[in-house]
This record gives structure tokens, sequence and C-alpha cells, in this order.
């Protein structure tokens, strides 16, 4: 291995404390000769191996020459004993690069120093080591807010809509509480039920799990960037409690609980929720929120949870696990207008839809992690899930040649009454009525297993893995529909429809194994295998209820009826019932090597994986007088992760390169060719000549931090393109309005995008705060779609490309220590633009500006307010060009010390909202009306409790 230049051996330990066995995280390490000669020192201080203090740990390690040799070891810290400890290198293997020792043991000192209280400036973040430290004391708040308000307001991070944290235009993977996963993953509940008065410092990291702990080693397969939530000390052990409720006008409630106990080595946390508010809008704060994104329907949730921890003092076992019960109870009115954009002239819908539905959701997690002779690990993971749906909706629709205007739904039932004006009629194209009821439950579970095994005398190991999972699903469907066509009175089709779905199961497993090889300090090379199977086995029948004797009398025709099994099997439409057995074998060979240098400056690090995986797909599919086998064997080359990354020694600036290259294999179903006319309007045919679809990403990532002028700024550049894209393509028919689906691959697919941030106080006393967010993006669509006429399916290729520009600007001033105010500017820009010849051009522009503010009061009063005005231009129709002032505001009142909370919100208070969301695209212009509601009131009262364990 001389060619490596290797002729060090990487000597590590870690420091523990002699009572509770945890990490002493700030320790002085030296490295001394046998003479008592400092060699060298550092501070032990890493978050990367251990994730129950803090993030932080008390691993340590030196580099000493591979030689025989005596050395001693020196750990100090205040409050301890030093320590000292004599160890030999000796009898070195040929690839032995890491001695691991036993931990370093500090002992109490019996001159316990006081507690120190330092107080300074309140800087809303800095850094230590590599990791970007939040003061969550420096940023102003309402009261009663949760830890979402606290992330939303920190430099550099983002809370997308759909909840996706991003740090500088780095995703967060996962989100932690003191170092642990908490609520497996589903960081909603942490960040909207986690009070922020409890919060004393928010962290964001790379953390390196369990495995690399187990290791000793940086495994970047191990690695996720972390976002780490660090309670108080008065919060960290003892009972912490918040209980919230309230009651508002159009019958608004809500409820809200929130109770943990917490020790060092323990956790258990129970949660609970019920509100029918649908809605996530909070006064007084800056958000991305747009009236686009009113709440749909009238929405009743119940959920609760249990999330629990506990772990050994000395690291060898670790259990937890999170269990969580949800109710919901929707009821959705949808009114929607829409005009499709079409070669041989545009056509207008008007549909009219009641929707309710009932859904049960469970979900238990658990986790258990084991250490073995620190030889050998062993995680296991059981999974369990459950849903139960229960819907019903009632749908009606016209679609017309020109446009109409005022319909509704009383006017779309009577169209064809008698004595009805003929007038409408002359445009028609058809009308659909359609009334559907569907019952079901699905029940899924699986099981991980996955271990490590270390090799004696070299860095090399073995993992193992394992996973099983079964899913079983019941679905039963009713569905009631009449299509008129045009002027004619008659009905022209029309069915009453019982789709039995089940059986229908899915079995799946998967064994691996990998060999890792440590070629050198910087370089380990990896072979993993791994043979997966998937089973999948549908059975789907249709029944012509219609069909039964006196069918017509009511009782039979209601919704949901059923005879007795004998009678509705002899209805059974066996051209639209099939069976279906789908089964996979993938075998997966990925090649991989990582390189990792730490340098003077920084740190360089870059890792390549290919993968290489032979499938075979097989569907024995039976449908009416079709019977037949697909069989595709195929070998996928994928690139499912390549990286460089580069980030100096402080983490305050560097950059990531990502590729990959994503192959996506085409649903067989798809390739039968049938055709599928279970729904009149909407018919589906098979392609049996689809192709596998490949995607390649590539994303650049530039970021720096500058803590003395406390600025955060990133780049980010984006490239996707798509071959033989698998698209569902689809053609209209003019006359009659049915559509006619066909999956189809497209080439032509891609998309680039750049993005910038920049956040920076403008004054010394950092009260002064701007912030610009500038994203540009341009994508070229390519789908299927065309006009047919009968039975011909004629889709032709359509292009369409599509320019964004956004732009946000904000201002923030921090009033005292407690008072904020803040303005801000968006806009967003769109140019769409196509190449059919009667494409309507699209250059329109959305813009919001507005203000925000939050004061303190004398008397434990606080206010909260945003004033905000969203205006569209450039848009075709007048009635898209809108101007919607939305004001909300928040008064709140604390007594008792802190521990109560009243607050009055009040959302939307000049009534300017409607229920009625505009959305242009290609393929055409639509404008939905549901049963929102904007505007309402509601007061409500927070109690925090804490009880701390009695000091002996």
């Amino acid at each position: 291995m001389a060619c490596f230049g290797q002729e060090k051996v990487t000597v590590k330990s870690r420091v523990v404390d002699s009572k509770t066995r945890n990490d002493v995280p700030g320790v002085t390490v030296q490295l001394l000769s046998s003479d008592s000669t400092v060699i060298e020192t550092l501070v032990a201080n890493n978050h990367w191996t251990r994730d129950d203090q803090e993030g932080y740990s008390s691993i340590f390690q030196f580099d000493v020459p591979r030689v025989k040799a005596n050395y001693i070891i020196r750990a100090s810290y205040l409050g301890y004993k030093t320590s000292y400890v004599n160890i030999s290198i000796g009898d070195l293997r040929k690839r032995e690069y890491l001695r691991e020792l036993p931990p370093v043991v500090l002992r109490p000192d019996s001159k316990m120093l006081q507690e120190v209280n330092v107080v300074g400036s309140k800087v809303k973040f800095y850094h230590k080591g590599d990791t970007v430290v939040y003061n969550a004391d420096a940023f102003v708040l309402a009261e009663g807010s949760m830890l979402d308000a606290l992330v939303r307001q920190m430099p550099g991070v983002e809370i997308k809509k759909d909840g996706r944290i991003y740090h500088n235009g780095q995703f967060v993977e996962n989100l932690l509480l003191n170092g642990k996963d908490f609520f497996r993953g589903n960081q909603e509940v942490m960040l909207e039920n986690l009070p922020s008065y409890t919060v004393k410092q928010v962290k964001i990291y790379d953390k390196y799990g369990k495995n690399s702990e187990f290791l000793g080693q940086k495994r970047e397969d191990d690695k996720t960037y972390v976002m780490d939530v660090n309670l108080k000390k008065e919060y960290s052990i003892g009972l912490l409690a918040n209980l919230e409720g309230g009651a508002g006008t159009k019958d608004r409630y809500l409820g809200r609980l929130f109770a943990m106990r917490y020790t060092d080595h323990s956790r258990i946390t129970f949660y609970g929720n019920v509100n029918n508010l649908n809605d996530n809008r909070k006064p007084g704060r800056d958000s991305d929120w747009n009236p686009v994104d009113m709440p749909k329907g009238d929405n009743r949730e119940k959920l609760g949870g249990l999330d629990y921890a506990v772990s050994d003092r000395n690291q060898k076992f670790d259990l937890n696990g999170n269990v969580q019960v949800s109710h919901s109870n929707q009821d959705v009115i949808t009114n929607t207008d829409r005009v499709n954009f079409l070669q041989k002239g545009n056509t207008f819908d008007y549909e009219r839809q009641k929707e309710t539905a009932k859904n049960f959701h469970l979900t238990a997690i658990n986790q258990l992690y084991l250490v073995f002779n620190n030889k050998v690990n062993l995680l296991l993971k059981p999974v369990l899930q459950y849903d139960k749906f229960d819907r019903y909706s009632n749908y009606i629709s016209g679609t017309f040649s020109s446009m109409q205007y005022d319909i509704s739904r009383e006017m779309l039932d009577n169209i064809y009454a008698v004595g009805s004006e003929n007038l409408i009629r002359q445009s028609l194209i058809n009308r659909y009525k359609k009334e559907g009821l569907g019952k079901g439950y699905q029940m899924a579970g699986s099981f991980n297993a996955v271990s490590t095994i270390k090799l004696k005398g070299s860095g090399d190991y073995i993992n193992l893995t394992g996973q099983v999972s079964y899913d079983k699903r019941k679905e039963d469907l009713f569905n009631k529909y009449a299509v008129h066509y045009g002027d004619d009175q008659k009905v022209q089709n029309s069915g009453n429809q019982y789709f039995r779905n089940h059986p229908d199961r899915i079995f799946f497993y998967q064994l691996g194994a990998a060999y890792n090889f440590r070629l050198s300090h910087a370089v380990e090379l990896s072979m993993y295998y791994s043979f997966g199977h998937r089973d999948k086995k549908r059975h789907s029948s249709l029944y012509l209820l219609d069909q039964l004797d006196g069918a017509e009398e009511e009782s039979s025709s209601s919704i949901g009826w059923l005879p007795s099994v004998a009678e509705y099997e002899r209805t059974k439409d066996r051209s639209n019932s099939y069976v279906s057995q789908y089964t996979e074998d993938a075998h997966s060979l990925i090649p991989s090597i990582t390189w990792d240098k730490d340098t003077e400056h920084g740190n360089w690090s870059a890792q390549a994986k290919l993968g290489i995986v032979p499938t075979r797909q097989k569907l024995a599919y039976e449908r009416g007088e079709v019977d037949t086998t697909i069989v595709r064997n195929t070998v996928l080359l994928t690139f499912p992760f390549t990286r460089l990354s580069y980030w100096v020694k402080n983490h305050t600036k560097g950059f990531q390169l990502l590729f990959k290259a994503t192959p996506k294999l085409p649903d067989l179903l798809n390739m039968v060719n049938i055709q599928d006319a279970t729904d009149p309007m909407n018919v589906k045919l098979g392609n049996s000549s689809l192709k596998n679809e490949m995607s390649y990403d590539v994303n650049l990532l530039f970021s720096s931090m500058n803590i003395a002028r406390q600025r955060s700024q990133s780049l980010r550049l984006g490239y996707t393109y798509r071959a033989n894209a698998l698209a569902m393509g689809y053609s209209y028919d003019v006359h009659t309005g049915v559509r006619k689906y066909r999956a189809d691959n497209v080439n032509g697919n891609w998309n680039a995008s750049a993005s910038y941030s920049f956040e920076q106080p403008l004054d010394k006393m950092k009260r002064l705060s701007f912030g610009t967010w500038t994203r540009v993006e341009y994508v070229n669509s390519v789908d299927l779609i065309g006009n047919s006429e009968g039975t011909d399916y004629q889709a032709s290729r359509s292009s369409v490309q599509t320019t964004l520009l956004d732009e946000t600007l904000k201002l923030d001033y921090k009033v005292g220590d407690s008072s904020t105010m803040g303005v801000k500017v968006s806009a967003a820009w769109r140019n769409i633009d196509g190449k059919a010849i009667d494409f309507d051009h699209i250059n329109a522009v959305d813009f919001n500006y507005g203000a925000t503010a939050s004061f303190n009061l004398p008397w434990h009063i606080q206010v909260g307010t945003d004033l905000t005005m969203y205006s569209r231009r450039g848009y075709e129709g007048s009635s898209m060009n809108t101007d919607d002032l939305l004001w909300n505001a928040r008064l709140s009142y604390t007594m008792l010390k802190g521990k109560l909370t009243w607050m009055l919100d009040g959302f939307d208070i000049l009534g300017n909202l409607n229920n009625i969301t505009r959305v242009v695209n290609a393929q055409g212009r639509t404008e939905t009306f549901v049963n929102a509601l904007p505007r309402y009131a509601i007061l409500h009262v927070a109690y925090h409790f804490n009880m701390k364990p009695k000091k002996h």
C-alpha cells in the first residue's frame, strides 16, 4: 500500500462521564509522549457520531506513526478530575488504519463550580465547528407560537408549502429533538405542537448515524442533513405539557394536547389535536401563503399519538417508536368552469360536485438497535399501517362548444326537462351525471433488519440487509352514471356499476449484502448485491346492476344497494372484469467508491455509485376474451448517487455537485392491448410498445455564511432531462366530449432552473435585516394531445415552453427585544407559449406586497398583524385580473407568570377573500369555487405546565 503514502495509523476513543456514561463534549484532550511531552492538543466536540447529546459527542482521534511506541492520553474538563490513560501502539495489521481504544472516563471533581450565566448580545446564528447554531432567544415570536414560527424566521431557512425544510437551498432530510429522531419523520407534528418557548437552540449539520459511530468512520451512506432542535435545560428533564382549546365564529373549534416526559435516557410523549379549521395560517406571520392555497371544504379532524424512546447508559441498546391514530370527516362542494385549449377549437366544461369522506388512519413504527461486544450491531424495524375509507360523491357536468354564463347545478340537472329552453342545448356537446360510493380498507406491514459486522485487523466490514412486506387491500365501489349527447333528450349511455376490487394483495421481500473495503484513510470501495422479489395479485370484478330484474325500482336503483350474491353474479361484465398477477425479480449489483480528504483549509468529499439491475417482469392478465402473458427482461443501468463537495473547516462556505440517472419501468398493465370503457367519458387504451424512461438530474449548490455580518446566501443551479418520458396522452372527441387515454413515450421534456437567496442585517446593531430570494426557471413540456372522431385515437406531439421568474424582497426591523416590523414585496412572472397555431399565449404576473408587525404592550398584552395585497395582471379575462386585500390579526394576553395565554385571532377581517381560485396553464383555464371558510375569528387559550424533578 506504499503507493498511497500510508505511514500513520489513527488512534480513536471518546470521553465519558463516570456516572452517566454520557459523552462530555468540549473536553480538552492531549496526546503525550512516554516522557510526558505534549505532541498534540485538541477539543473533543464532534456531533457526527452520537445522536443523544444535542448532536455532539466527545469522540477524538490522533494520527500517529505506524511504529511501535507508547503514548499517554490526558483529558481535562471544568468540573472533572484530569484523567490519564497509557496506550501502546504495536502489532498492526497490514491494512489496519484505525485503532479503537476503550472510553476515557472522567470523574466529577468534588469542588464543583457554581453554574454561571453569561449574558451577551443575542446574535441570531453562529458557527460551532461545521454546525450552524441558531439562538432561539434572538427571535421575536408571538405568544402561543409553536416551533414552526421560530423556524420560519431563521435566516437561510425556508419551509415549503408541503412542509419540506430547506437551509441555504439544501434539503433538510430530518428534524431531530435533542439529537434524536422524533415522531418518526412526521415533522409536521413536531413543528405544530412543540412550544417555541421551550427551545434553546436550533442546529443544522451533517449528521452521521449509528453505523458511523459503531464503525468509527464517517460513512457517507449514513449521513443526513438534519435540523436538531435543542430544548432549554429546564425542559430537558422532567414533565412538559401544553394544552390549548378554543372556539370561534361559524362553529370553528380547536383543541390541542402535547405532554412530554424527558430524561437523559428516555422520553415519552402524548399528543392530540381536534379541530375543524382546515387552515394553517397564523396572524402576524410572514409566509408564502397565497389565495390559491385556500383550504378546500369543511374538514373535521381528530389525531392522537404516542412517541417513546429509551436507551441504556452504555449506548448498546436503543428502543424507540411512534403510534398515531387519526380520523377525519370532510364535506367538499366544488364548482369548476374550465376552458380546454384544443387544436380544432376550444371547448367549455362546467362541473358541479359534492363529496363527503370519512377516513381512519393508524400507523405504528418501532425500532430496536443493539450492539453486541462492539463487533456486531443489529437494527430491527417493524411497521404497521391501516387505512379505512368511506366516500360518497354526486357529480354533474356539461361540455359546450361555446362559453356559457351563470350555469348552476339546477340548470344542468334540468337541461333536458320538458319545456326547458332549447337555446343552451344548441351548443351542448354532452351532459354527464355520476353518483359514486366507495368503501374499503388497506392494511400494510413490513419488517426490516440491518446488521453490520466488523472484520478484525482492518477497517473492512460487512453489511447484511433483509426486508419483507405485505400489503392487503379491499375496495367496493359503486358508480351510477347517465350520459346525454347534444340536443338529444334520450339517455344514450347509462349504467349502475359495482366494482368488487378484492382480493388485492402485494408481497415483497429483499435480501442484500455488501462488503466494504478500506483501501486507505481517504478511499473506500464497496460492492453491494441484493435480490428482490415482488408478487402482486389483483381481482377486479364489474357487475352491471342495471341488468337485474326490477332494476328500475327505486329501492333497487339506489346507490350501494346489492341483492344476493347469486343474483348479482349473473350480471358480471366479463369484458371489463379482470384478474392480474404481476411478478418481478430484480438482481442489483452496485459497486461504489467513496473519497473523503481533510486538508488544511477544509474537506473534500466524493462518492460515485453505479447500479446494474437485471430485472424480469411478468404479467399474467385475463379480461374477457383477452388472456395474455407479458414478459420483459431488461438490464437497467443507473447512477443512483454521484456527489462531489467541498466545505471549509467551519462549514461557512462550500459547494456540492450532485448527479443521478434514474430509470423507470413502464407499468405492464398499460401494455395490454385492451379498451377499458368502465368510465364512458374516459376510455383507457393499451400500448404494447412502451419503453423504459430515463431521468437525468444535475444540481449544483453554492453556500456561504458570514458570522460577523450575520450574512447568509446560496446559489442553486439545476437541470433535468427525461428521455422516453412515460406520458398519458389523450385524444378528445369534439362531438361527444369523450377522452381516450393511452400511455406512450415522448422525448423533449427538460427544465433548467437557478435560484439565489441573500439575507443580512444592514445596521451595526443588527436590528434592520434585508432578504432577497430570486428564482428563474425554463420548462420545455412535451405531451400527446389531439382531436379524434369515433373510435380512432389520434394524439399528436404538443410542445409548451414556460418561463418563470420569481422575486421576493423583505425588510424586517427589530424594535427592542420583543417587537418586530416588516415589509415584503413578491412577484411571479410566467410566460407560456406553444407551437400550435391556435395556442393561447399567456404572459401574466402574480404579485403581492404588504407588512407584518408584532408588538409587546404593557400589562402582558401582545399584538400581531399582517396586511397584504394580492394582485394578478395580464390574464385574458378581466375576472382573473384581481386585487384582494387580506388582513389578519392576533391579540394575546399572558397571565399566571406566563403559564396561561389568551389569544383572539381574526382572519380576513376585511372580508375581501372569496372562495374562487383561478389557474391558467398550457392545457386550459380553470376557475374553481369551493366551500372554504376564509373569514372567521377564534378565541383560544393555552396553558403551559412544566414540572422538574426534585434535586437531591
